[in-house]
């Protein structure tokens, strides 16, 4: 009998092969990728303010893709669209449904 007296069917834990690997490393974005980004992330964010205003404008996908944008170039950017009481927990709820297969979904 073992210390946890569970006898011994219990089966030796193995560790999953999964952890050979290294984790990759993405690579740095050059500093006109950084231009694009901010500048479409920017866009974006202006084009969701216009559709806080304007009727049957969408804000919440313009700010959804700005977030995407600054999240590669500007993390601190995101908090404040993340903030905003109304579309922030819709933002928040697309980065965790992941459905580009960002993360651990692959």
């Amino acid at each position: 009998m073992t210390a946890l007296g569970l006898g011994d069917s219990v089966p030796a834990m193995t560790p999953p092969a999964s952890t050979d690997r290294k984790p990759r490393r993405r690579r740095k974005l050059t500093r006109a990728e950084r231009w694009v980004l901010d500048g479409l992330g920017g866009a974006l964010v202006a084009t969701g303010a216009v559709g806080i205003v304007v009727p049957g404008m969408p804000t919440t996908v313009f700010w959804i893709g700005a977030v995407v944008c600054f999240l590669k170039t500007r993390p601190l950017m995101v908090r404040p669209l993340l903030r905003t009481p109304i579309v922030g927990p819709a933002i928040i709820g697309f980065l965790r449904w992941r459905p580009f297969g960002w993360g651990a979904r692959r």
